[in-house]
C-alpha cells in the first residue's frame, strides 16, 4: 500500500470519528435529551423547521457523496463502485436510524418537538458538510501545488 492511501484512509476515519461518531457519542452519553418542560414550550412550527433543515442537510450529504464518489468513478470505469453504493446505502441507513431511533426514545409523545438546532439529526450531516469542504476541498486546493505532476 502506498504512503498517499494510508494517508487518506487515516484522514476518512478520523473525518468519519468526528463527524458522525463524536455527536453520537455526545448526545446519547451526555444524555443531552430534551426535557417534557422543553419539549411542551417547543412550538409545532419550529420542531417541522428543525426537521426540515435536518431533512435538507442530510439531501446535502447525499447529493455531495453521489457527486463526489458515486458520479467521479462511474466516469474513471473503477468498478470500487460497489464498495461507494455500500456507503452510500449505509449513509441513507444512518439518517433513517438516527431519526427513527431519536423519535421513539426522545418523543415521548410530544412528537417531532425533541428535535433542537445540536441534535444529531441535525449536527451530523451540518458537521459533514463543514469537514467534507474543509478536509477534501480546501486542503486538497492547497496541497495540489506541492503534488508533482509527471
Amino acid at each position: 500500500m502506498k504512503f498517499s492511501n494510508g494517508f487518506n484512509i487515516f484522514w476518512i476515519i478520523y473525518f468519519l470519528f468526528f463527524a458522525i461518531g463524536l455527536p453520537l457519542i455526545l448526545h446519547y452519553a451526555g444524555d443531552h435529551h430534551q426535557s417534557d418542560f422543553e419539549m411542551t414550550n417547543t412550538s409545532v412550527s419550529k420542531a417541522f423547521i428543525l426537521l426540515g433543515v435536518g431533512t435538507a442537510l442530510w439531501f446535502i450529504v447525499f447529493i455531495y457523496y453521489i457527486k463526489k464518489f458515486l458520479v467521479n468513478l462511474a466516469l474513471k470505469k473503477n468498478g470500487t463502485i460497489v464498495l461507494n453504493v455500500v456507503g452510500l446505502l449505509l449513509l441513507i441507513a444512518l439518517a433513517a436510524g438516527i431519526l427513527f431511533y431519536a423519535y421513539i426514545n426522545e418523543s415521548r409523545g410530544y412528537g417531532w418537538r425533541y428535535l433542537y438546532f445540536w441534535h444529531p439529526y441535525i449536527f451530523i450531516p451540518g458537521s459533514f458538510i463543514f469537514y467534507s469542504v474543509l478536509f477534501f476541498d480546501i486542503t486538497k486546493s492547497l496541497f495540489s501545488k506541492f503534488k508533482a505532476n509527471p
